[in-house]
């Protein structure tokens, strides 16, 4: 084991608040293994702490989640007055039921109400939950739609939204300042219970969000329309049929990937940005004749379609369906009365066709970092400040409708996914119809990922790498068009918060962002061409650009 790492192993031996049986464990531990679980804390990332589950300062387990919560408390008790609480929720994974209650044990401890779900519940819930509560804060134990191997730890605040600076910055800080284990106060959770500390809660936070997310329906449902869901073993079987059934529809849900199970069996990735999950839910389609299919992560959090086109089912991205959701919505206030000051909000990421489609309604949109804790904060400051922020999103299936839930949200989407498919249906058209229709109209706009993982120590410096090289020598042209413009985004840009991401701009059909993931072990390339007459020649270039971006990351 390499210094720094030995260090951390040597001082869980010593900690008097790691059981001898962890100890022992530890003790049995092969030093590559104890290398990848010391050699780094976990951190709070764009989308929260996530690690693999196991022992170690780099692993998802109760000392790392109860150090964490602990700093949370201590965080809250410093700079917040009164009475004071939080809201815990967890999704299916494995250790998620245990990280939960240790949560709120020690919320309890330290003298913050828990309110903690009878049973696991999705994301949207609990951001919706936070706010409707008036609570402190939140946690949502998950890890998103990673591996099985994987768990997380969410932080929220008071507006339901996940923690930014100061507020992840002062968690932190408190984290890094408990030296032991030890120092974690914890309370048995059925004392907690006859104090009041811990309050279980369920269904009625569930009727509440149901009867919210149902006031946002434009009411064009075809209860023919035939839909196959799949929660791909995940929390969405709580909230995602029963508001589509609410909303007049009558959804078929995927039956393995109906049954919650952490370890995933149906799928290699629990992802509905990955084709190969929808799987069972395409053979269950083509039995059924459906029209579509709707997909949610195991946190409930993001969503994933298909489309039945000219008999085949067809995978409508992310950046596909953030276009067609915006339309859809702001062709019904177009007509309907489009509210006073309205405003959308996109990830830098995200395709440049939402912003002409936007625009060509007169709606002003607004631009932030990666991660739904950016887009959420940016629509709490602008509705603030007097405007109507009227869709979120970001082009990894993320997206937001209203102002109740401060986070991502499938159940709504889906619910307004499943009324433009209605409504597209009556007019005889698909998404795909619809998507030309749009491009014809803005110009063919596509875009594309190329995300190579690099796990381990070894993998986190790869990254590192590759970002300063090209940082410090881009690439001067990308099949045959030249580099015209660089932004780096370290510093921070305009209103934008420095972030560890560079922009490159070629010509002007050509853009691609690169940054390291803050919840993965992959550095993501997002290629996007833009504003072309022909689908063909926009094609093609996107292709191109993927394939020659691959050699010269190879090169590196």
């Amino acid at each position: 084991m390499e210094k720094e790492a030995l260090m951390r192993y040597k001082k869980w031996l010593a900690d008097p608040g790691v059981s001898m049986e962890d100890k022992e464990k530890l003790r049995a531990t092969d030093d590559d293994e104890l290398q990848d679980a010391f050699y780094k804390e976990l951190e709070f990332g764009t989308g929260g702490m996530r690690g693999v589950i196991g022992l170690g300062d780099n692993r998802m387990n109760l000392y790392t989640v109860g150090r964490a919560t602990q700093a949370f408390a201590n965080y809250i008790n410093k700079i917040v007055k009164g009475s004071k609480s939080a809201v815990i929720s967890y999704d299916t994974r494995r250790m998620s039921p245990e990280f939960a209650v240790e949560t709120a044990e020690i919320f309890a401890a330290n003298g913050i109400k828990a309110y903690l779900f009878e049973e696991f519940r999705p994301t949207p819930i609990l951001s919706f939950a936070v706010r409707q509560l008036g609570a402190t804060g939140g946690v949502m134990i998950t890890a998103s739609h990673n591996l099985s191997k994987y768990n997380g730890y969410k932080a929220y605040w008071s507006n339901g939204a996940q923690v930014i600076p100061p507020h992840d910055e002062g968690i932190i800080s408190e984290y890094k300042a408990i030296e032991s284990f030890g120092e974690i106060k914890r309370m048995p959770i059925e004392e907690a219970k006859k104090q009041g500390l811990i309050q279980t809660i369920g269904k009625e936070i569930d009727d509440v969000y149901f009867e919210k997310a149902l006031s946002l329906s434009f009411h064009t449902v075809d209860p023919s329309l035939k839909i196959v869901y799949t929660p791909l073993h995940g929390t969405g079987i709580k909230i995602v049929p029963p508001l589509l059934e609410k909303d007049g529809f009558h959804p078929y849900v995927q039956k393995a990937q109906g049954i919650p199970d952490g370890n995933f069996p149906t799928v290699e990735y629990p992802n509905p940005e990955d084709p190969k999950a929808f799987k069972l839910s395409i053979e269950d389609a083509k039995r059924l004749d459906s029209d579509i299919i709707v997909a949610s992560d195991p946190d409930a959090d993001r969503m994933g379609v298909m489309i039945k086109h000219n008999g085949e089912f067809v995978r409508i991205d992310g950046n596909q369906m953030g276009a067609l959701l915006l339309n859809f919505i702001l062709d019904k206030y177009s007509k309907n009365g489009m509210p006073p000051n309205p405003v959308v909000i996109e990830s830098i990421v995200s395709s440049k066709l939402f912003a002409k489609i936007a625009n060509s309604f007169g709606v002003e949109v607004t631009e932030v970092l990666t991660g739904f804790k950016w887009i959420c904060n940016k629509a709490d400051e602008l509705r603030s400040s007097g405007k109507h922020v009227l869709f979120s999103y970001e082009e990894s299936y993320g997206y937001n409708i209203g102002d109740f839930v401060y986070d991502k949200d499938s159940a709504t989407a889906i619910m307004y996914t499943c009324e433009m498919a209605s409504e597209y249906k009556k007019r005889g058209m698909t998404f795909v119809d619809a998507l030309h229709e749009i491009y014809k109209k803005y110009g063919y706009h596509f875009e594309t990922q190329f995300a190579p993982v690099f796990e381990g120590e070894k993998g986190m410096d790869k990254i590192v790498n590759i970002m300063d090289s090209l940082r410090n020598t881009p690439p001067s042209e990308i099949v045959g068009y030249k580099l015209n413009k660089v932004t780096d985004y370290i510093q921070g840009v305009g209103e934008i918060p420095p972030s560890n991401v560079l922009k490159m701009e070629f010509g002007a059909n050509l853009m691609i962002y690169v940054r390291p993931s803050g919840t993965e072990p992959k550095i993501k390339f997002y290629i996007m061409v833009m504003d072309f007459e022909k689908e063909k020649e926009a094609l093609s270039l996107l292709n191109k650009s993927k394939n020659e971006i691959s050699k010269i990351l190879s090169a590196l």
